[in-house]
This record gives structure tokens, C-alpha cells and sequence, in this order.
């Protein structure tokens, strides 16, 4: 039924709960467990000349340090994962993961880092629910 999950994470309380739930679904229905993590902007200057302008070692570096709970934890549950970082509009870029990836469910928090600002224009999990060609869970 499920076989790949699209794990959609900033590192929030309410992620790490979504992280939990696609866990269990993974373990029970032996998928795939995708993480995407998305930055609004990229890295500077700086770190990107000290990689030697590898941008994506960059970012999953820096992906890996701010969801280091939630890969412990899948870790701890004997899952593998596959990272995905993305640097744009997090709405789009997880839409364009699940797409890319072939996803069957994607599974994102109700509220992230950015509660504030999704108040004002509308949250990720709703813009991703809305436009989503795959089923998506929302978890609070």
C-alpha cells in the first residue's frame, strides 16, 4: 500500500510527532522512509568556500544537525532513511520530492518552526495537502 514514505521535517516538536507516526507505519507496512528537509535560503558564502562551494554536502550537513532527534530516534527504531534537502519555498519543494520520489504518503507536521509567518500566508501542511498529488497525513 505504502511503500515509500515522504517524511516532511524542520526539526519542530510537532515533525518530530509526524516522524513518530510515519515510524510506525514504516515498520508496520515495511516502507521506505524518506526525510525531506527544506531550507528558505541557501548557506553563505563562507560555508559554502569552505566545502569548496558543495553546496549540498552543506546542506545535509546542516539538515542532519537540525533533525539529529529525529534520526536518532529512526535509528534507535532499526529504519532507514534516504535524505532529500531542498533550498526554495518549503511547500513546493516537498511537493516536488513526493512527486520525484514517487511517494505514496507524505507525512508533515500541523505547525513548524515558522508558526508565526504560516499564520499569515497559510502553513506548509495546508499549502502541501492542497497540492499534494499523494495522500498526505497531517500531524499534530
Amino acid at each position: 500500500m505504502y511503500k515509500k514514505i515522504l517524511l516532511a521535517t524542520d526539526g519542530s516538536e510537532n515533525a518530530r510527532r509526524a516522524a513518530r507516526e510515519a515510524a510506525g507505519l514504516a515498520k508496520e507496512l515495511s516502507s521506505d522512509i524518506i526525510i525531506a528537509y527544506i531550507f528558505v535560503s541557501p548557506p553563505s558564502q563562507s560555508k559554502m568556500a569552505k566545502a569548496h562551494f558543495d553546496v549540498h554536502s552543506i546542506l545535509e550537513i546542516e539538515a542532519k544537525d537540525s533533525i539529529s532527534e529525529t534520526i536518532r530516534f529512526l535509528e534507535s527504531e532499526n529504519l532507514t532513511y534516504t535524505l532529500k534537502v531542498a533550498i526554495g519555498e518549503p511547500a513546493v519543494e516537498i511537493i516536488g520530492i513526493a512527486e520525484k520520489e514517487n511517494a505514496d504518503l507524505l507525512i508533515i507536521g500541523s505547525r513548524g518552526l515558522g508558526a508565526l509567518r504560516g499564520a499569515v500566508i497559510g502553513s506548509v501542511s495546508q499549502k502541501v495537502a492542497h497540492h499534494a498529488k499523494c495522500p498526505v497525513m497531517i500531524v499534530k
